[in-house]
């Protein structure tokens, strides 16, 4: 399964990867029980004035154990304005 996440920086990806049980075995390389990420930043989306980073993230591993990261990771990177 793969996510392409905009505005939110390999960092911080990492960070919530790991909040969820993943450890960095590598340099973008995240592991947790039953699941595996690879993360780096890919091109930037222009809109408009606006250029948006975006990380991509690529997970492997049991399929309803990756569902369950995918969908804690989708939860993290909401972000609300204010």
């Amino acid at each position: 399964m793969r996510l392409s996440l905009r505005g939110i920086g390999v960092p911080i990806v990492v960070a919530y990867l790991a909040d969820l049980g993943g450890v960095e075995t590598a340099p973008g390389r995240i592991e947790g029980p039953g699941w595996r990420a690879q993360v780096w930043a890919g091109e930037p989306v222009q809109i408009h004035a606006l250029r948006l980073g975006v990380t991509e993230v690529v997970f492997s591993g049991e399929p309803a154990v990756v569902e369950q990261v995918v969908m804690g990771l989708q939860k993290k990177a909401i972000r609300g304005g204010g």
